[in-house]
């Protein structure tokens, strides 16, 4: 057997060890994101970030949507340390799966401006960006953690138009 083929093994027989683990702690995080986005309580986060740790790997490296939970708890950590302490994020979203919703919109608009579109084709990204439900720390988490060919000029746009 080559190497190639000895790590590909060894991958997938590292995945066959912990996949009901992986199943279990991803339930378990859902759950949690449930609570902490409907009570809005951020106490919630170092519980949903205790269930990442699986074997030799992290929720967010095998699952999406761990991936953008992990980023959403990094948010909204980071609104709460702003004045007023304002939980954007979290705001009209009463479940983990609002919270995804919400991310993959704001990443959708972001890509929009990505694209240099014409400012009367940007109509509903900058109604959408002035309406006040997405935080300044949204903005740049996620313009730092999803591929942008220019995030500084994404970032910069999005500004303008909150």
């Amino acid at each position: 057997m080559d190497k190639k083929n000895d790590t590909t093994s060894s991958f997938l027989d590292t995945l066959a060890r912990i996949r009901t683990r992986f199943f279990r702690q991803r339930e378990q995080a859902v759950r949690l994101a449930d609570e902490m986005a409907r009570r809005r309580d951020l106490s919630y986060i170092p519980q949903i970030l205790a269930l990442f740790p699986i074997g030799p790997y992290r929720l967010s490296q095998l699952d999406a949507d761990m991936r953008r939970l992990l980023i959403i708890c990094e948010i909204v950590a980071a609104e709460e340390k702003l004045p007023g302490g304002r939980l954007v994020f979290l705001e009209n979203a009463a479940s983990f799966d609002d919270l995804i919703w919400k991310y993959v919109y704001i990443t959708f608009l972001l890509r929009r401006i990505e694209l240099r579109l014409p400012d009367d084709a940007l109509t509903e990204t900058a109604a959408a960006l002035a309406g006040g439900g997405i935080s300044v720390c949204a903005l740049q988490k996620i313009t730092e953690c999803e591929i942008f060919t220019d995030p500084e000029y994404v970032r910069r746009q999005a500004m303008r138009y909150m």
